[in-house]
C-alpha cells in the first residue's frame, strides 16, 4: 500500500514528477516545471543551451496534470488505466504534436482517492496548455475524456 501511495496516487495529487516516467531526456527542465528562479554563475556543461531555453517566450510543451472526467467503458465497466496512452484533440481525433514533433502521451496515471478521479501527467503542446482544456485519451481503442487541471508544477 505504501509504494502505491507514493509511486502513484498521492504523488499525482501533488503533481510530483518521477524520474524515468515523467522526467524524460526529450524534455527540458522548463517543460517539466522544475526550473529554478536563478541560474548559478559558475559554468557547467549545457549552460548555454539551458540559458537559450529560458529565453524562449514559451516552451514547445509543458507537463500538465489531467483528470479523467469519465472512466466508464462501452460495456459499463469502470476503468482504471495504467501505462502510457496517447492524448488526442477531441474534435479532430489526432494525437497532439508539439512544435518539435513530439507526440503527447500519458507519462503517469493512477486513481486519486482524495479527488475521486483518475489523475494523469502528460506533456501537452503549448497551444493546448490551458486549465480547463478538454482532451481525449485513447485506452485500449476506447476514448475517455480528460480535463487539464493544472499546467506545470501545481498540486490539485
Amino acid at each position: 500500500m505504501g509504494v502505491e501511495t507514493y509511486a502513484s496516487s498521492r504523488r499525482l495529487e501533488k503533481s510530483l514528477r518521477l524520474q524515468n516516467a515523467d522526467l524524460l531526456m526529450e524534455y527540458n527542465l522548463l517543460e517539466a516545471g522544475l526550473a529554478r528562479p536563478k541560474v548559478k554563475a559558475a559554468d557547467f556543461v549545457g549552460k548555454a543551451a539551458y540559458l537559450a531555453q529560458r529565453e524562449r517566450a514559451h516552451q514547445p510543451a509543458y507537463l500538465c496534470t489531467l483528470t479523467m472526467q469519465d472512466n466508464i467503458d462501452a460495456n459499463g465497466v469502470a476503468r482504471y488505466p495504467v501505462g502510457s496512452w496517447p492524448i488526442m484533440d477531441p474534435q479532430s481525433g489526432a494525437v497532439l504534436l508539439d512544435a518539435q514533433g513530439r507526440r503527447s502521451f500519458i507519462t503517469s496515471i493512477a486513481y486519486g482517492p482524495s479527488i475521486g478521479k483518475n489523475i494523469a501527467l502528460a506533456y501537452l503542446p503549448f497551444e493546448y496548455c490551458q486549465e480547463g482544456r478538454h482532451l481525449v485519451m485513447e485506452y485500449f481503442s476506447e476514448r475517455y475524456p480528460l480535463r487539464a487541471a493544472a499546467v506545470g508544477y501545481e498540486p490539485l
